[in-house]
């Protein structure tokens, strides 16, 4: 009988392997990318392989066929993941995501994946390692403007190996890498929550009273979270595995690939953001909803799921500025409504 775990692994692979990912092209006003590289490996109980020739592993199907891989009851899949360091001016300093980084001129996609790797945590992605697929493709856009950032590029690789090599971290780039087993992310069962809170700041003020009274009329928006199961002693350490946001998103389209039903990962990853100001809140809903109906119409299944994430994330700003267009106006009507009826009493 084979290990139920090795079954749901190879799904995963080969459902990827023929999936036809969307993919985005820059355009001219930006050509910034960005690749990434989400790394699986089959933690094998049995790892004194001797009589393997490791080169010959060339197609998923051919992995798959590999004793220990296959004969392996107790082994199991894992993701790999990285804590990146803390930089100030960094938008992603200290978050947990996949190992990788922005492009450079004349590269392809490919080759800033494979060269960011390398550089960030010494893996060379041409030995002992092959490509499973790529999830579809995202465009980053600035929260603030609504400009386009970077189209980023998520790949997917195997290890063909048991043993990972020693890793050799860039330290100003990556804090940490942990392997989390892949069925962290299948169960039916509720994950706990654990919220991001960030500021609605598209307005940026550097005042002393300013800024104060900014924030609290955007109020804050908290996003879904949960901590990876890391094997550390150190809680603060683990907690610091908190996945979130864009990572979190590409996981539950990696895990997607198993084909399993009712996943509460996937559930929790499409919950959306719980805006601390209700009125806020109410405005995204329907502004969302208006401006998707308008531009979503003719738009391809395919195309559709990407193009709403980018007319969601940009009507949070239009909501926001509604809301503070309308909280300065009802306060200036009150103003004048007041001080009219001093007025009027003297």
């Amino acid at each position: 009988m084979l290990n139920e775990n090795y079954e749901t692994f190879k799904n995963l692979c080969l459902n990827l392997n023929r999936h036809d990912h969307l993919h985005i092209p820059s355009p001219s006003y930006q050509k910034r990318r960005a690749a990434v590289a989400a790394i699986l490996r089959w933690h094998s109980h049995d790892r004194q392989m001797t009589n393997v020739d490791y080169a010959s592993i060339k197609t998923i199907e051919d992995f798959f066929e590999q004793s220990w891989v296959k004969k392996d009851k107790e082994g199991y899949a894992e993701l790999l993941f990285m804590q990146r360091a803390s930089r100030i001016g960094d938008r992603w300093s200290g978050h947990v995501s996949f190992v990788g980084g922005k492009n450079e001129p004349g590269e392809t996609d490919e080759e800033t994946v494979k060269r960011e790797v390398m550089e960030e945590i010494g893996i060379d992605l041409n030995e002992n390692y092959i490509k499973v697929g790529q999830l579809d493709e995202r465009e980053i856009l600035s929260i603030k403007d609504n400009k386009l950032l970077m189209v980023l590029c998520p790949f997917v690789y195997l290890q063909v190996v048991p043993e990972s090599p020693s890793f050799l971290l860039q330290a100003s780039e990556v804090a940490d890498v942990k392997w989390v087993p892949l069925s962290f992310f299948l169960s039916s069962q509720k994950y706990i929550n654990r919220p991001i809170k960030e500021h609605l700041s598209i307005i940026r003020l550097e005042h002393r009273w300013v800024s104060p009274l900014i924030r609290f009329m955007m109020g804050s928006v908290t996003f879904p979270a949960v901590d990876l199961p890391v094997t550390t002693t150190d809680k603060q350490a683990a907690s610091l595995f908190r996945l979130w946001g864009l990572t979190m998103g590409m996981t539950s389209d990696l895990v997607k690939f198993t084909q399993f039903n009712d996943m509460a990962f996937v559930k929790l990853t499409k919950s959306l953001p719980i805006f601390s100001r209700p009125d806020i809140g109410f405005l995204v809903f329907w502004i969302t909803h208006v401006r998707a109906w308008f531009h979503l119409r003719k738009t391809d299944r395919k195309r559709a799921q990407a193009e709403w994430d980018k007319v969601y994330f940009s009507s949070i700003r239009i909501a926001v500025l509604v809301a503070v267009l309308l909280r300065i106006s009802f306060a200036s009507v009150s103003a004048i409504f007041i001080i009219n009826k001093i007025l009027k009493s003297i």
